[in-house]
């Protein structure tokens, strides 16, 4: 019989113990990548991608359109048939205090919106103002043209009261959203009567018709579109 060394055994074994924690190491390691690269999936969605999307595109706009631009996407009546007028007139504005004042109130009342309710939700909401806006402005007043974001504001704007009655519960800082909410609405109206009275509502012409034409379907699509959220949705 020929004697057998044993070491060969003892290192086999040896190596075996070593090797044999490993396992649950790399098991660790794969979830805290995997819940590394969940958490930076969820910070992306809480940017308001949408908002930041139009507003860059305004900017974009008002430095580069020219006047034959400014043609092709204005609203103008008589020209019913070009009905992406109905959603361009937006992109455009008067001058550097319109396309700031419109920009800044945008970002301020639609982030929180965005956050909580998604992107394509306050997408539905923002378009469907503008273009109920351009209609009640054809509508109304057929014979005036008609640029500015400021239909899709004020459906943004009025949009919030489904969102504090869907979710008033749920909601953070919901007193402060309130608050916030009426004096907007207040600071409003009393520029717009004043402007009306003492400007006989020229320089700038502002188009009644518009801001209560999204208003209204801001209030109507935010009670069909929005959701309940729940725990779970990311807010700021």
């Amino acid at each position: 019989m020929q004697p057998t060394d044993s070491k060969p055994n003892i290192k086999d074994a040896s190596l075996w113990l070593l090797s044999e924690p490993r396992a649950p190491l790399q098991k660790s390691s794969i979830d805290d990548s995997t819940s590394t690269h969940s958490s930076h999936r969820r910070r992306l969605c809480r940017l308001p991608w949408f908002l930041l999307l139009m507003s860059f595109v305004e900017i974009l706009l008002y430095l580069i359109a020219d006047a034959c631009m400014q043609r092709r996407l204005i609203y103008k009546p008589k020209l019913g048939h070009e009905y992406w007028r109905f959603f361009t007139y937006m992109l455009l504005h008067a001058d550097l205090w319109h396309l700031w004042i419109n920009i800044c109130l945008q970002c301020f009342i639609g982030v929180y919106l965005e956050v909580e309710q998604g992107h394509w939700r306050l997408a539905v909401v923002y378009l469907t103002g503008g273009l109920c806006g351009g209609l009640a402005n054809a509508s109304l007043q057929p014979g005036l043209a008609l640029i500015g974001a400021s239909a899709g504001v004020y459906a943004m704007l009025c949009s919030h009261v489904p969102h504090l009655v869907l979710n008033f519960s749920k909601l953070s800082h919901r007193t402060w959203r309130v608050a916030v909410l009426l004096i907007l609405f207040v600071s409003n109206v009393a520029y717009t009567v004043y402007h009306f009275c003492l400007n006989d509502n020229r320089n700038p012409r502002i188009s009644l018709e518009a801001h209560l034409g999204g208003g209204v379907a801001g209030l109507i699509c935010g009670f069909l579109v929005y959701k309940r959220i729940s725990s779970e949705t990311p807010s700021l």
